[in-house]
């Protein structure tokens, strides 16, 4: 794979730096490749339910479904699939050592970038739904208020999480420190 074929995985995982709703290590994908003699091939790596997921995880007492339950909060979090995905893509097409791709994205994460445009207004459209929980709301607003386009915004936590990536690859993120501090925030939080 040529170094133009790679730049969608270090795109990929900026994105959950700069603008976390288009893409995050949270979350899952698909990814399509085109070589160049024309041939194409996609990669799914979608989220996947947890193995503790039930089918009547989203119904009330009276067995109505609660539509929140499954779009919001931790019932709503699948098992992510965007670093195995990435990493799949990698190791099958890539040519740069993996933590020269999330290089940049460490950088961006610990040294922090300029808020966007795009990403202001995405913080403003969710602001509501960042408010509920204390985690979204210290990364996602400054001091209780909404980003502005200009502002820097650094997230250390983050940083830290795809330095380990970088270094221990996909593993470091499902198994481990990384796994079990999500572990322990799911059962916490009744996810």
């Amino acid at each position: 794979m040529n170094q133009s074929a790679i730049a969608p995985l270090r795109t990929g995982i900026a994105l959950a730096v700069t603008h976390p709703s288009a893409g995050n290590l949270g979350g899952g994908g698909f990814l399509v490749v085109r070589f160049p003699d024309g041939r194409s091939t996609a990669i799914d790596y979608r989220e996947t339910a947890p193995a503790a997921a039930t089918r009547d995880m989203y119904l009330d007492p009276h067995g109505d479904v609660v539509p929140e339950k499954s779009l919001v909060g931790p019932l709503a979090a699948g098992v992510p699939g965007s670093v195995a995905g990435l990493a799949h893509a990698h190791a099958k097409y890539g040519a740069l050592p993996w933590a020269d791709l999330l290089a940049p994205s460490v950088d961006l994460a610990e040294k922090g970038f300029t808020v966007s445009r795009a990403l202001a207004e995405s913080l403003e459209n969710s602001r509501s739904l960042l408010e509920r929980f204390p985690e979204s709301r210290r990364i996602f607003l400054k001091d209780g208020n909404l980003w502005q386009p200009g502002d820097r915004i650094t997230q250390p936590d983050l940083a830290r999480t795809l330095a380990a990536i970088a270094r221990g690859g996909a593993d470091a993120f499902y198994r481990g420190a990384i796994a079990d501090l999500v572990v322990a925030e799911m059962q916490r939080s009744g996810g």
